[in-house]
């Protein structure tokens, strides 16, 4: 996985769960047979069932979004708080507030590339996929070999977008960088439907 914008392993939630949880599904798909789809969200998925569903935060979470808040206001220049504070929205499922936030980080540090990859997910989660696609080959103009802006270019490009040739070229170039890929095999199963026609 791309050495994306670490912040502490406490905070280092959803986004890696679901990366986590893609792997496994492909594992799965791959030995059963069947079509792999989307991990963590069952099944073959469209951008309408990646609708954003805000969950009231924790109490720790609420603490943590008033504590950024409050230090923005003070400090707008710090570009890792707003960082941290769209993690922690995007953690709460409020993609939208979390969008705000990574916007403004990059209006601040523009050529960030896993910071563009996490407003491009956030984007496909409020059902944006054509803007999330956006995203992620802007991240991968900055760097080609961004492992996680290239897997999600594929993962929205098939699922989503339904363009099979430019999701083939995406994994295809994400296999010719990282052949030892965690989910190499299940990557490759994937390509090999798609190039049969199996996911139509």
């Amino acid at each position: 996985m791309a050495q994306r914008q670490r912040r502490s392993k406490k905070k280092n939630t959803s986004r890696s769960l679901l990366w986590v949880s893609h792997l496994l599904t492909f594992v799965i798909g791959a030995l059963t047979g069947i079509m792999i789809a989307q991990v963590g969200f069952g099944g073959q998925q469209t951008a309408s069932s990646t609708a954003s569903v805000f969950s009231q935060p924790s109490n720790d979470q609420a603490s943590i979004i008033q504590q950024l808040e409050s230090h923005i206001a003070h400090a707008p220049d710090d570009v890792d708080a707003r960082i941290r504070l769209g993690n922690a929205y995007y953690d709460t499922g409020n993609f939208q507030s979390a969008i705000i936030h990574y916007a403004q980080a990059l209006e601040l540090r523009p050529d960030n590339p896993d910071v563009i990859v996490d407003m491009g997910i956030a984007y496909r989660r409020i059902q944006r996929s054509d803007v999330a696609v956006e995203n992620f080959q802007k991240a991968l103009d900055i760097n080609p070999k961004h492992v996680n802006a290239r897997y999600n270019l594929g993962l929205v490009l098939k699922l989503d977008m339904k363009d099979i040739p430019r999701a083939i070229a995406a994994w295809d170039t994400l296999l010719l960088f990282y052949p030892n890929y965690p989910a190499a095999a299940s990557v490759q199963a994937q390509l090999l439907q798609m190039r049969t026609g199996q996911n139509q």
